[in-house]
């Protein structure tokens, strides 16, 4: 015992415990994801998943004057996803699998419930069998008013295609539970051996992220306990009003726990990638930005905003950038969903343009502002300016560390422009691949 008692007090020993603490908190979080209400969690991201391609589309089609179905073929970038554009009518005008042609010899689409929605002027959704296929679809539709042919532009996507998302998501889940306390013991091995830094500095460095990561995860945590027990005592009174609603905050705080198991994972696998990318990998930022911009444009919509995206390249000009498209969507979904949160009334306007062998990404709001003395801490791992605002958002004070790092591994450069009460601009600088 007074072995054990020894290493327990020593640094190394309390390093080890540490990162045992953080890696039991990460198992407890993805086992309750793993055996919890997954599956209308996944289906309702799917969804909003749809939303955004129609709302891309849209955008699109606005914005292009290429042939309907040849932007159409383009959004849909997997084939097992669908894209048609709707006459007032019902007709099929146009579908992304076609050849270019108009598509003939289809029945009339204006008694779908997803379509009869959408030509009323709100956002339509449904989840049948088609008679087509035989294949139980999902659908979305909007009214759409790019093209004067079409009046609603509908979004499928096979309701297996759901399933698969759940039982991957199980997978990865098992995956991640089983290297994670491999991955937890050799960190702490490696950094008990290689550490050079005082003792004194470890210890805060642990307790600052252990303290952090707990008390992020503690919140939700008792939240869903909580609404888990009331949940149980309602359903044996027999009120299913309740349980609904219940159930609803349930799904939110799971989402929540989600999201920053999420955030966690980006980024440690981004402080990991210390050196810019080696593999040649590249992406074409101006794709990413257009479709996170047609992605948040309902939430700035429905938040009251003037969303704008302004484009200083040529039409049908690409902008590529020494960077994954999975750390280019990183960083520009964090800069823009800061910027949508963080302003009450106003505008956000994003812009891409190309300034000699640099790509420049600009996002600027009219929201709260950041003051002088929190400017240079805002990229910190869990740090807030302001914390209730955050939480209120379902921020996981990890998004600004991630556009750092992200910026980091294109070997780009970052710069805040802010004054608290008029905005704040976000300039990011990446270089073009050669």
């Amino acid at each position: 015992m007074s072995a054990v008692s020894d290493f327990l007090e020593s640094w190394r020993g309390r390093l080890i415990a540490g990162y045992a603490t953080v890696t039991l908190i990460l198992a407890t979080v993805w086992l309750f994801s793993l055996f919890g209400p997954v599956s209308q969690a996944i289906e309702d991201r799917q969804l909003e998943g749809l939303v955004s391609v129609a709302n891309a589309a849209e955008v699109a089609l606005s914005s292009s004057e290429l042939p309907v179905s040849e932007v159409l073929g383009k959004i849909a970038s997997s084939d097992r996803l669908r894209l048609t554009l709707i006459s007032a009518t019902g007709e099929v005008v146009a579908d992304s699998r076609s050849d270019g042609s108009k598509p003939t010899g289809l029945p009339s689409h204006a008694e779908r419930p997803e379509v009869a929605a959408a030509l009323q002027g709100s956002m339509g959704f449904d989840r049948r069998v088609s008679t087509t296929d035989g294949v139980e679809y999902l659908y979305v539709a909007i009214p759409s008013s790019a093209r004067s042919e079409g009046a609603v532009l509908r979004v499928s996507m096979p309701v297996a295609q759901a399933h698969a998302a759940i039982t991957q998501f199980r997978w990865t889940s098992l995956a991640l539970f089983g290297t994670s306390f491999v991955l937890a013991g050799s960190m702490a091995l490696f950094w008990s051996r290689r550490a050079a830094v005082p003792v004194r500095n470890l210890e805060r460095v642990r307790t600052d992220f252990v303290a952090n990561a707990s008390h992020e995860l503690k919140t939700p945590v008792a939240g869903i306990r909580l609404l888990s027990e009331s949940i149980c005592q309602a359903s044996e009174d027999g009120d299913n009003a309740t349980v609904a609603e219940f159930a609803t905050r349930l799904s939110h705080e799971s989402e929540r726990l989600q999201s920053l198991v999420t955030d966690l994972m980006d980024l440690s696998r981004l402080e990991d990638e210390m050196r810019p990318t080696l593999t040649g990998e590249t992406c074409d930022l101006a794709s990413v930005v257009a479709t996170s911009y047609g992605t948040h444009l309902r939430r700035a919509q429905d938040a009251g905003l003037s969303f704008k995206y302004v484009s200083e390249l040529e039409p049908n000009e690409t902008c590529r950038v020494r960077l994954s498209i999975a750390n280019a969507t990183l960083l520009v979904d964090n800069l823009i969903d800061n910027a949508i949160a963080y302003t009450e009334q106003g505008s956000v306007i994003v812009r891409l343009s190309v300034d000699g062998d640099n790509a420049l990404f600009e996002v600027s709001d009219t929201g709260i502002g950041i003051p002088p003395a929190e400017q240079d801490r805002i990229f910190e791992r869990f740090y807030r300016v302001d914390t209730a605002r955050s939480r209120e958002t379902g921020g996981t004070g990890l998004g600004l560390s991630l556009v750092r790092h992200a910026v980091q591994r294109g070997d780009g450069s970052i710069e805040l422009t802010s004054v608290v009460g008029e905005g704040s601009t976000f300039r990011v600088s990446l270089p073009l691949a050669v």
